[in-house]
């Protein structure tokens, strides 16, 4: 479904990305982790080509999504949705015409789509009174599940999420994990989220680790906390930075 290779990307002197590989099977649920300043928010707008690499490619679909352009370009990524990390709803704009904005730029007039944006808002869990309401009303979590609403309106084969549970609650946060695996499963998507919770690993079915630019490791969720990585083993535990001798690696 997605296959990068030698991905790599600087600003300035500051190289983010040093000659990347990473292959995301189809409807995999894949966590990346890695520590604050990594580049993880940088790596997933190169994916979904917010950000132009320096060198390498993107492969989605088939199709190297750095060397198109134009129409076919627009494409890929109309099969591609990105949840930001704060949501970005337009504090302009009431729920209904933030979820249906992506359709309404297409050419879709408001009022023909709102059944579908009714039952988008659903599906997140939300209900139908909070279609008249304007972000400034909505708690943290809310703005989560309409910006995910939004993503979905467009049914995307592939869901990227930045950060989804930040400056939430631990209840909230559940919510949300679960929110999002209901959401795997029943769309079929193949699901990329970057997350520093390790309560992720509950519901992803992989996860891999940036580190200092490349990919050190990808492996089975439901194996991660017998990782020997000695990163892995370092940052999933919350251990301080520094050498690790009591494990190996792998």
């Amino acid at each position: 479904m997605i296959t990068i290779q030698g991905l790599t990307k600087a600003f300035g002197s500051k190289i983010i990305t040093r000659g990347l590989d990473l292959s995301i099977e189809k409807n995999e649920f894949l966590a990346i982790i890695g520590r604050s300043g990594e580049g993880k928010s940088v790596l997933l707008k190169q994916i979904i080509g917010l950000i132009k690499p320096d060198a390498g490619s993107v492969v989605i679909n088939g199709e190297d999504i750095t060397k198109l352009h134009g129409k076919k370009r627009k494409q890929i990524f109309q099969t591609c949705g990105y949840v930001c990390q704060f949501a970005a709803l337009l504090d302009s704009l009431n729920v209904t015409d933030n979820i249906g904005l992506p359709l309404v730029e297409e050419g879709m007039n408001i009022d023909d789509i709102k059944p579908l944006i009714a039952e988008k808002v659903q599906s997140v869990g939300l209900n139908l009174d909070v279609l008249e309401k304007y972000p400034d009303e909505l708690s943290g979590g809310m703005k989560k599940r309409v910006g995910l609403a939004r993503t979905l309106i467009l049914k995307p084969q592939v869901l990227l999420y930045d950060e989804p549970t930040t400056g939430l609650d631990p209840i909230t946060t559940r919510l949300i994990h679960e929110l999002m695996k209901k959401t795997h499963d029943e769309q079929q998507a193949t699901t990329v989220v970057i997350s520093h919770d390790v309560e992720i690993f509950k519901f992803a079915t992989h996860v891999a680790m940036l580190h200092e630019g490349k990919i050190i490791y990808k492996g089975l969720a439901s194996e991660i906390w017998d990782c020997t990585n000695p990163f892995v083993y370092q940052f999933i535990r919350g251990l301080p930075e520094g050498p690790i001798t009591h494990v190996g690696s792998v």
